[in-house]
């Protein structure tokens, strides 16, 4: 067997074989003699057939498993022989075969990209520190009473300041007209609502909303205008001049519990104050832990993608870009951003969404190349793990997930991104940590 190969572009190889009439000859014969073996036809008993009536009437059968055998079997060979790391083979042509005349082939294989491996070992890391301060828990609980809170009316003769929580209603207009019949895009709740309960601060609402209902008591309406901040994601809208007239309705004050054993036990029953910031500093630095390990992940992939430039396979990296954008629109629309405004966006969208799935790949390349290198492997118990972990959110039983994976062929996908997470954690374990200034 003779066989070149031509790289291309895009980790693209073009590999053309030639075998000899030899080998197209013997396994034509094991072919011919495997169906006389296998054959039925009336008035012979089985792997009784003529051999010349086999070959007559199982002409075409034998010509297509003889084509299929030879180009499946050479072109493994092949790229054995070459020393390819195949992605997969996207086409093969110019199939000519013959008993006489041998066989020969092209196919294009898209393959692994090649580039010099970093050096992976030691790489730097910086992070903060993962200690938990009284501060740390101090906010916690407070957040934790801001939970519990209550709201009561208010009772003393004033008007409305900022941090109370006053309930109006409210009518927006530009122009003269509702502010959604301008900009449709940014719904009609900003241009009417009753009952609407806000927090006085300047960030509430838009800037200056809030200062300008200070000192206002219920029943009141006052009028004004504000202006809409720059970064407002709709185009053309920021900066406008809104007009609103707000009706105080209600003045509300939040109380909260106060933070004693009572209070504790409320949250983590027969706790104690005192037990119950040792529960929380724990859940603290378990949190702070967790951030912290995924922090030094991404810091160490940063490290490697930026030591590492190389072509990738471009089908690959379409398909990969068009999961990555199907996933971001339904992040955004789970957030409540309109069809509109992903339309509004989609350039931008879009090339976050390319350079994001290219950095996954290239990821999942070097990775893999640490992993070979490093001879990390999956255990059984580490994919039957995964799948147990799929079945439990999909809702199904184990064996039923065992089935579907293995229905699905995801198996090797499944090995995959349990070897580059492996790989990871290697990079990250043999890093040189340290912490940023001033933690």
């Amino acid at each position: 067997m003779n066989a070149s190969v031509e790289s291309l572009p895009n980790c693209l190889a073009t590999l053309r074989v030639e075998v000899g009439p030899e080998r197209v000859a013997k396994t034509r014969e094991e072919l011919v003699n495997q169906f006389t073996k296998d054959a039925k036809m009336q008035g012979f008993r089985p792997g009784k057939v003529p051999r010349i009536m086999v070959e007559k009437r199982f002409q075409k059968e034998i010509s297509e498993e003889l084509e299929s055998r030879m180009v499946s079997n050479t072109l493994e060979e092949a790229i054995q022989q070459k020393g390819l790391k195949v992605i997969q083979v996207s086409n093969v042509e110019d199939v000519k075969l013959g008993v006489s005349e041998g066989l020969s082939f092209t196919a294009t294989l898209v393959t692994v990209p090649q580039f010099e491996l970093p050096e992976y070992k030691g790489i730097p890391i910086t992070v903060p520190s993962d200690v938990v301060t009284e501060a740390d828990v101090d906010r916690a609980l407070e957040n934790m009473r801001e939970r519990l809170a209550d709201f009561v009316d208010l009772k003393e003769e004033r008007g409305v300041a900022m941090e109370d929580f006053a309930v109006v209603d409210y009518k927006g207009s530009l122009g003269g007209a509702p502010i959604h019949e301008a900009f449709p895009k940014v719904g009609s709740i900003l241009s009417s609502n009753e009952g609407f309960w806000i927090r006085m601060t300047d960030e509430s609402f838009f800037p200056g909303f809030c200062s300008n209902l200070v000192g206002a008591k219920a029943g009141e309406t006052r009028s004004f205008d504000v202006e809409v901040p720059s970064d407002f994601p709709v185009e053309g809208f920021s900066g406008q001049k809104l007009h609103y007239e707000v009706t105080l309705k209600e003045i509300k004050l939040r109380v909260l519990p106060e933070l004693n054993d009572e209070f504790a036990g409320g949250f983590v029953k027969d706790k104690t104050l005192s037990e119950l910031r040792d529960l929380v500093r724990a859940e603290l630095e378990g949190q702070r832990r967790s951030e912290i390990q995924g922090l030094k992940r991404d810091r160490a992939m940063e490290y490697l993608l930026s030591k590492v430039e190389c072509e990738l396979p471009e089908d690959m990296a379409r398909a990969e870009s068009s999961r990555v954008l199907s996933e971001v629109v339904r992040e955004n629309q789970a957030r409540g951003v309109t069809q509109e405004m992903l339309k509004e966006n989609e350039k931008e969208l879009v090339t976050t969404a390319s350079q994001t799935a290219r950095n996954r790949l290239k990821s999942s390349f070097i990775l893999s190349r640490i992993a070979e290198r490093e001879e990390i492997r999956v255990t059984r118990e580490e994919l039957f793990s995964r799948i147990a972990a799929i079945a439990k959110g999909s809702e199904m039983n184990f064996e039923k997930a065992v089935k579907e994976v293995s229905k699905r062929r995801l198996v090797p996908q499944i090995q995959s991104e349990i070897t580059t997470a492996k790989a990871l954690d290697f990079v990250v374990s043999a890093a040189t940590v340290t912490l940023e200034a001033g933690a």
